[in-house]
């Protein structure tokens, strides 16, 4: 196992990690985060944690550039490297919790912030690698409370959207045409809650993410939307990704009269319907509005047989990395 600090992108012989709001390709620093105020709030862990003034994920682009989601804004670098120029800013919560890239290079995010008025919700789109936004759907004022995430799935072309929290504000839809058109496959309430999916030629895979009953991995019939369990979780699982058919998840330790471990659980699998844990590291003893606590993955974080990951909160691993061989 190694140990350098967050680990954001995994590619060919090389991971992209930060520490504060630098970034790095192994040892070469390739780029900072233009932002002062969150920068130096980043550089302490009292102040990273409680104003969550880190950076989040990294994503490589159709030009050359990198995507970077930090703490209300989205950067980009060029391809020639420097440092991260802001090219949206967030108005409406911290940050999104991911970012859609599609096969032609467009970008989506959605909205996520806490919403106690119920207010319409945002999914934005780029066609031009990040350099400028367009609003490209909104649920209405009333309809869900945020946007979990936007998955692109291979298979059909579609990009699929995640949406919670509360009783009948949680979708899973998709549209096949950037939103031209929105299609809500399945919606209701805690069973439908979801921050990841996962594909596989005749089914798709999601987690619950949810506080209020006992999480689970789920399979979607990809003809009949027939719904069965694969496996129960610990708790909700809100970080995830997937890397050719090797699919990973995280289980988050949050407040909950359902969900009492007090460990985070990495789940893996190599073909969609077989699920088992691999490793698990218990919540520091930090109080819960210093950020709950879990595991995290970087982009590509299964590569070359290893599982990379990083630790959120986690004793002796916070704001830390490493891997696992699968």
């Amino acid at each position: 196992m190694e140990t350098k600090g967050k680990v954001l992108l995994v590619g060919n012989d090389f991971e992209i990690h930060s520490k504060g709001y630098n970034l790095f390709k192994q040892t070469e620093k390739i780029g900072f985060i233009n932002d002062k105020k969150y920068a130096l709030l980043s550089q302490f862990k009292f102040t990273r944690r409680f104003f969550r003034a880190e950076i989040t994920g990294v994503f490589e682009l159709h030009d050359g550039g990198i995507m970077a989601i930090a703490k209300k804004g989205l950067f980009k670098s060029l391809p020639v490297g420097g440092n991260f120029k802001k090219v949206f800013t967030i108005l409406r919560g911290s940050k999104p919790l991911n970012l859609c890239v599609l096969p032609n290079g467009h970008i989506f995010f959605g909205e996520y912030f806490q919403n106690i008025e119920k207010e319409a919700v945002n999914i934005y789109v780029s066609v031009d690698n990040g350099e400028s936004w367009q609003g490209v759907y909104t649920f209405p004022k009333g309809n869900i409370n945020h946007v979990h995430g936007l998955f692109y799935d291979k298979y059909t072309q579609r990009v699929w959207v995640l949406t919670g929290d509360r009783e009948n504000e949680c979708i899973i839809g998709y549209t096949d045409d950037e939103f031209q058109t929105f299609y809500q496959v399945l919606r209701g309430g805690q069973e439908y809650r979801s921050c990841q999916l996962f594909f596989y030629k005749d089914f798709i895979v999601y987690a619950t993410d949810s506080q209020y009953l006992e999480n689970e991995i789920r399979r979607i019939n990809r003809d009949t939307f027939e719904i069965i369990s694969l496996a129960k979780i610990q708790g909700s699982a809100i970080k995830g990704g997937q890397t050719g058919d090797v699919a990973y998840l995280a289980t988050t330790i949050e407040p909950s009269k359902v969900n009492k471990d007090r460990f985070s659980h990495i789940w893996v699998t190599k073909d969609g319907q077989h699920w088992q844990e691999v490793i698990k590291a218990k919540k520091d003893c930090w109080p819960a509005i210093f950020q709950f606590s879990t595991f995290e993955f970087p982009q590509n974080a299964y590569h070359n047989g290893k599982l990379w990951f990083s630790g959120r909160a986690l004793k002796g691993l916070d704001n830390e990395s490493s891997y696992i061989e699968i």
